[in-house]
């Protein structure tokens, strides 16, 4: 892999390194997975998140050992330098399973004090894409071994935007998200789902999606791809002046982001 341009940071290309590693794991997946659930009877999980997550915990458990690390799969460790690694191992479970290309190991670094964060890594293997993101440095995306730089789309009305959601697991969620896309669907051009907040995100970042928003997102969810948005020249909020949450993930091209933040707002209104 060759060194990316501009994106100094002493730990990026150990966190590049560690998604391409796990990612090229996943790959080798067996004819038969070992299948559980977790929130719900649609929420899977497989013994190759877990063998992902425990890859990618050991090695930076090696490499880092003062840093914290949260997983998805229940890796909790504290943090005693002030740093979190936030992971994903296998985001897009669902399509995975199916053998859908929309899934991705998503690995993020934070600043625990500021909550920034710091760097961050998504890799879609079965996609052959690598997106690439240091603060203050821009975000980037690997093709055939050279670097392009990402930026937003110039997309400035929201009636011509092509937006990407998700929807959660639980019933009362998707009951909720079904009424917020009753409110956002007549507003825009189209909507995509394509079952990962990680690639939504970074396609948001290299222009090919407008926008992106969603309820119920997790930390690992979006830990690499809204550094990538913003650092594309996109905007990633909450609702209501808050910072983006499990309550609401908000990203999109400058232009159009007070108009669709105005519609998920009323949204959230009449739902209470």
């Amino acid at each position: 892999m060759p060194k990316a341009p501009h994106l100094d940071h002493p730990d990026l290309q150990f966190a590049i390194d560690l998604a391409v590693s796990a990612g090229q794991i996943l790959l080798d997946r067996p004819e038969a997975l070992e299948i559980s659930t977790k929130s719900s009877a649609t929420d899977v999980v497989t013994h190759m998140d877990e063998q992902s997550e425990r890859y990618i915990v050991e090695h930076l458990r090696s490499a880092h050992s003062s840093d914290g690390i949260l997983g998805e799969e229940g890796t909790q460790v504290t943090s005693t330098s002030g740093r979190t690694w936030i992971i994903d191992p296998l985001d897009g479970t669902v399509n995975y399973l199916y053998q859908i290309p929309f899934w991705a190991v998503s690995i993020g670094l934070k600043d625990d004090l500021t909550g920034d964060a710091i760097l961050g890594v998504v890799y879609a293997p079965a996609l052959s894409a690598l997106y690439v993101a240091s603060a203050g440095s821009g975000a980037w995306k690997v093709v055939n071994n050279s670097w392009e730089q990402l930026t937003v789309s110039n997309c400035e009305d929201l009636d011509v935007a092509l937006m990407g959601t998700g929807f959660g697991y639980a019933a009362t969620r998707r009951t909720k998200q079904s009424q917020m896309l009753t409110h956002v669907l007549p507003s825009v051009r189209d909507i995509r789902r394509l079952g990962s907040c990680a690639i939504d995100l970074c396609l948001v970042a290299s222009g090919e999606l407008d926008g992106f928003y969603e309820e119920g997102v997790n930390p690992w969810d979006h830990a690499a791809g809204a550094l990538m948005v913003r650092e594309a020249g996109g905007q990633v909020s909450g609702l209501f002046g808050n910072t983006e949450s499990d309550a609401m993930l908000l990203a999109t091209t400058p232009k159009i982001f007070p108009a669709l933040l105005r519609i998920l707002e009323l949204a959230e209104g009449e739902s209470h």
